[in-house]
């Protein structure tokens, strides 16, 4: 039996392994093509166990979106698909509340494209977004630090 559960494990890993691989390489092939054809501003919301999100959009000249592409799930199983919601839209202008029926996580990753899309847009470097632990952690330690208390008189 011990035997029998420590293949199966493995096999699970190889399976997620080479799952994994052919995601990432999807993404990296995605996103070269996309640059070939103009700027590309990405957005992207890690959920940890909840369900994570990366979008991709095209971009022209003067900060439209041209085309946007959307990852979305839970499992290395998700896939690109197209994103139109914002298709003709100023990047700098776009509301990520406008795909909230399509769930939480993309409206992150669109709000995070934006929030990119400003920061390099202004000159700067687009901040590496918080991981779902780091998000965790924040929110146990901030729970239990102290308040701090104001001396009135």
């Amino acid at each position: 039996m011990f035997w029998t559960l420590i293949i199966g494990l493995g096999l699970a890993w190889a399976l997620q392994s080479a799952l994994s691989w052919r995601q990432l390489k999807a993404f990296s092939s995605l996103f070269v093509t996309m640059r070939r054809q103009g700027k590309v501003c990405m957005g992207k919301f890690r959920g940890g166990l909840a369900q994570g999100a990366i979008v991709m959009f095209l971009l022209d000249e003067d900060g439209g979106i041209r085309d946007g592409r959307r990852l979305a799930g839970v499992s290395v199983l998700a896939r690109f698909r197209p994103f139109p919601e914002f298709n003709g839209q100023a990047m700098g202008e776009i509301q990520p509340e406008q795909v909230s029926r399509i769930g939480r996580s993309l409206v992150k990753a669109v709000a995070n494209a934006k929030d990119n899309y400003r920061i390099v847009a202004g000159g700067g470097q687009a901040p590496e977004p918080p991981s779902a632990a780091s998000r965790t952690l924040e929110a146990v330690t901030s729970r239990w630090r102290r308040k701090s208390v104001s001396a009135t008189s």
